[in-house]
């Protein structure tokens, strides 16, 4: 009977050669991955900035009139939404429109349905929600949530 110890040791080296190989290059691949992260969360940054100051140039030239629309009843309610949608998890167009109507922003269901579906539209192509493939509306994904609150 023929002595494998070494033929062992020897198979066990070259696995442990190709453990160390597929870590180093998943350590590479999250370097790469992380600069291109940054490299993005500056740029948009750097936009950020600029429109910061083309707003303030505004308000100088305009003599610093607060504009309506952060103030508009549906910035409001999409804020709700978002909340909602980020404690309960899910829910659907009918349940957001009864949420509208119970807080007071729509007098009724049927001027509900035919504000808050453009505005929902609008909000799942920003991607501050996301539609789900039953119709349902839910919170971005996780890592579009990281990007909004990295922007914010």
């Amino acid at each position: 009977m023929r002595d494998i110890r070494s033929d062992l040791e020897e198979r066990a080296n070259v696995i442990n050669g190709q453990i160390r190989a597929a870590y180093d290059q998943f350590e590479r691949s999250v370097q790469q991955l992380q600069c291109e992260v940054d490299a993005r969360v500056g740029d948009l940054k750097s936009a950020l900035d600029m429109i910061t100051k083309f707003i303030a140039f505004e308000n100088r030239q305009m003599g610093d009139v607060s504009s309506a629309v952060p103030n508009s009843p549906l910035v409001t309610l999409a804020d709700r939404f978002m909340h909602v949608l980020n404690d309960v998890g899910h829910m659907s167009r009918e349940q957001l429109i009864d949420l509208s109507v119970k807080e007071g922003f729509f007098s009724d269901a049927q001027t509900a349905t035919q504000e808050i579906h453009p505005m929902l539209i609008s909000m799942s192509r920003s991607e501050l929600i996301r539609e789900l493939p039953d119709g349902n509306f839910a919170p971005p994904t996780m890592s579009q949530a990281i990007k909004l609150r990295r922007v914010v």
